[in-house]
């Protein structure tokens, strides 16, 4: 049913119009009438009509200036005009304003029916092209989060020309303690607690990116200017407290004022999140951390960073080693144990993401924030230097009897495709693709690991295959070579003799099973 409002200085007029037809068989439903512009606007602000039938010449506000100020205020309904005047000028701004019809007094029910079924064909376009708008908005936004969640992640190259509006940036990482990412309940009340952070950062015109990554909330705020600040970070902690329940640790990035620092900024406000939840800290922001890292010394966190980037194959094998370095650099400087306890700190937290992403183990928030607390009490520097020592030798024990690393599990699945697909051709950039590594990268991994080039193995898997089929079947020559994924049978005859030392045929008299 689609609402109507009925606006003429005479009640007479409004009684004869309410009782000319029957309007719910138009689908329209009368909410109320005015005597008046100043009431009909009133009465437009609180009933929201859809169609309003409006006289031009009343007290107070006449109807065609009711018409703008219901504009002004951007309000949906539309208007049919009705007058006992044919003055041009009235009817011209009528137009102007984009009245529906211009009915003059006298006016006949089917005028009035006509006006009113132009009127809901002009609602339906308007409701239509609102849904496509909002649409297409919905589409170009969730373009938008998926390019900036491309760059977090690095799965997309970062073009500064062409996200210029990206300006003056900062993230918040936000982690929420005790809470279980993979509760169905837990995670419904994120997304609500989500959408109120949105609205929180909308209602203050302020562009912001919200995500949810390795179970902590993401935010990236953009082009907030002076809103940028520590108020705003405390509202958003006091809202997620409010919706969640839960005591909120948020770390902070720098600000940066181009899209290409992207990366940089989500690394930053990632690392202040984990401080902040080693020394129980609400709110941490990374320049405190480079301050600090200043004043504490770089060398000996330079030398972390240093020996956990290499990620080389020896790393956990040579963890005892770097330990020991740094234990004795920590002794020379004479640190304290609170800047002891930094260094075990950053050396766990490297640790950690190192075995995360090399044998894909993913450690919850919870777990983290009980190796954190746990470390946090320590006191003493032999009492930091042994449990770290513990740490690292029950879980690289654990690692050892328990999981395969991600690049061993790679090449194990590298074989097992060969294996199954030998029969076909295999190209080494459609393996690239297939395994989402560089094609080159690819080759020298699995040199490394198997002690052969992909070819090589390749070629291996199928000559043992034909040497199986040459022994134990019937079949031609010619066949055995496509089925086992050659086309050409002379290259076939080339390279089995090359790595079996006679021919296929000579193979098959020799070895046949009788």
């Amino acid at each position: 049913m689609y609402k109507l409002l009925i606006v003429d200085d005479e009640k007479i007029v409004i009684e004869g119009l309410k009782s000319a037809t029957n309007w719910k068989d138009h689908h329209i439903e009368i909410v109320g009438s005015a005597l008046d512009g100043e009431e009909a606007l009133k009465e437009i602000m609180n009933k929201k009509p859809d169609i309003v039938l409006v006289d031009i010449r009343m007290p107070k506000l006449n109807g065609l200036d009711l018409i703008q100020e219901t504009k002004a205020l951007n309000l949906d309904a539309v208007f049919i005009i009705i007058s006992g005047y044919s003055k041009f000028d009235y009817a011209k701004r009528a137009i102007q304003l984009e009245a529906i019809d211009y009915l003059v007094k006298p006016i006949e029910v089917e005028e009035i029916v006509h006006s009113i079924k132009n009127a809901i064909l002009k609602l339906e376009k308007i409701k239509n092209e609102k849904q496509a708008t909002e649409r297409m908005n919905e589409y170009q936004m969730a373009l938008e989060e998926k390019r900036v969640l491309d760059y977090i992640l690095g799965q997309r190259f970062v073009v500064p020309e062409k996200d210029q509006k990206l300006q003056s940036f900062s993230f918040l990482n936000i982690g929420l303690r005790g809470v279980d990412w993979d509760d169905s309940n837990a995670t419904e009340k994120i997304q609500a607690s989500l959408e109120c952070l949105k609205s929180l950062l909308e209602n203050r015109k302020i562009q912001n990116f919200v995500y949810t990554i390795d179970s902590e909330i993401v935010i990236m705020i953009s082009n907030a200017g002076s809103e940028l600040g520590n108020d705003l970070v405390q509202d958003l902690v006091s809202l997620l407290f409010h919706e969640m329940n839960i005591r909120p640790m948020v770390g902070v990035s720098n600000i940066y004022v181009t899209i290409s620092g992207i990366k940089k900024a989500y690394s930053e406000a990632k690392e202040a999140l984990k401080n902040g939840i080693f020394s129980n800290q609400l709110i941490t922001y990374y320049k405190e951390l480079e301050t600090f890292n200043h004043s504490f010394g770089n060398r000996i966190i330079e030398k972390i960073d240093t020996f956990f980037n290499g990620k080389g194959p020896d790393l956990l094998s040579n963890m005892n080693l770097f330990m020991d370095q740094v234990f004795l650099d920590c002794q020379k400087s004479s640190l304290p144990p609170e800047k002891t306890k930094y260094v075990c700190f950053k050396i766990v937290n490297h640790f950690l993401e190192y075995i995360e992403s090399e044998y894909e183990i993913n450690k919850s928030g919870g777990e983290r924030y009980l190796v954190y607390q746990e470390l946090n009490q320590l006191q003493s520097f032999e009492e930091i230097r042994v449990w770290l020592e513990q740490f690292i030798g029950q879980s690289t024990a654990n690692l050892n009897e328990n999981h395969v690393s991600y690049n061993e599990k790679l090449i194990i699945d590298l074989k097992s495709f060969i294996n199954a697909n030998y029969k076909e051709p295999i190209v080494l950039d459609d393996l690239g693709k297939l395994f989402h590594k560089n094609p080159a990268y690819l080759c020298s991994l699995f040199s490394k690991a198997v002690g052969s080039t992909i070819f090589e193995y390749i070629t291996k898997v199928r000559l043992n295959n034909a040497k199986k089929m040459l022994r134990t079947s019937n079949l031609k020559v010619s066949e055995i070579c496509k089925q086992v994924g050659y086309e050409n049978q002379k290259y076939f005859n080339q390279v089995f003799k090359k790595h079996i030392g006679t021919t296929p045929g000579l193979y098959r008299s020799q070895h046949i099973l009788k």
